[in-house]
């Protein structure tokens, strides 16, 4: 089972990432772009799987919760899920509302990359 929950968090640590720099590099979406919905959207969905599967293989291989990279982890996570659904999508729907066309993300999506650039080096590395 062990294998099986680390394949499903690495498929969603790789959507992650892949997310996070997509989003570095456009950096500027147009407000009807497809991209842009499919980014929040997967943001989202991978970051609550990769919680369900980091808190499973915690329990499968015996971690403790109170480690402090996991408690760094968890912290990290809800950080990336607040960037996006809070920062990202705030400034999309003003945008839409405005009809503005184009919207940058620069500041946002280089955030979302220095996470996540964190999160692999706390789970390759588990000091």
């Amino acid at each position: 089972m062990y294998n099986f929950a680390l394949f499903l968090h690495i498929i969603s640590a790789f959507l992650i990432g892949y997310v996070a720099l997509y989003g570095v590099i456009n950096r500027v979406f147009f407000t009807f772009s497809n991209q842009l919905r499919i980014n929040l959207i997967l943001l989202s969905s991978s970051s609550i799987l990769s919680l369900l599967t980091s808190a499973w293989m915690i329990q499968i291989a015996g971690f403790s919760h109170s480690s402090l990279w996991i408690s760094i982890s968890y912290a990290l996570w809800m950080l990336l899920i607040i960037i996006n659904e809070v920062f990202i999508r705030r400034k999309f729907s003003i945008a839409k509302r405005n009809k503005t066309k184009e919207i940058n993300f620069s500041i946002e999506y280089s955030i979302m990359t220095l996470i996540v650039v964190l999160l692999t080096l706390l789970m390759i590395y588990k000091p």
